[in-house]
């Protein structure tokens, strides 16, 4: 059995992306620090037929990032992201609880709310965003680094 994986934005934007398009990769202006091999280490990465946990938050984020191109690849992204949000289980975390939280005011909303999520079952975040990662591990979390996992695998 597979642990549920909860990605945070970046790597939802880079998810969509290259589920469109590899080619898109490069071009997408939110995808700068990545490339088609990071892509492909974020599939190996997730495995075959993955169970992803989203959030209103993470998924609005890159929607937002998504958009940021121009058409007609933006509206074939936005179909992919359609596919990938209509295919997985999506968990709304209160805003009123994230904020209680003591690392809000520093991750901000979205990040905080990953944390909150992953609090009680047994998800696993996966980030491109150190703050993230550092707070997760702190909390005693099932956390990975992508940008860890580029190192391991050479691709920075």
């Amino acid at each position: 059995m597979t642990i549920p994986i909860l990605l945070d934005t970046q790597l939802m934007v880079l998810l969509a992306v290259g589920a469109t398009s590899l080619s898109i990769i490069p071009k997408h202006k939110n995808l700068t620090e990545f490339t088609v091999d990071d892509f492909e280490l974020l599939l190996h990465l997730l495995g075959r037929d993955p169970e992803l946990i989203l959030l209103p938050n993470t998924v609005s984020e890159a929607a937002n990032l998504l958009r940021q191109h121009r058409d007609p690849e933006r509206s074939r992204i936005m179909a992919t992201l359609e596919t990938i949000v209509g295919s997985n289980v999506e968990r709304y975390v209160p805003s009123s609880e994230v904020v209680l939280r003591p690392d809000f005011r520093r991750l901000g909303l979205t990040d905080t709310a990953i944390l909150e999520a992953c609090k009680l079952p047994a998800y696993q975040i996966l980030t491109a965003d150190l703050d993230l990662f550092v707070a997760a591990s702190i909390s005693g979390l099932q956390a990975v680094s992508f940008n860890h996992q580029r190192e391991d695998y050479g691709l920075i």
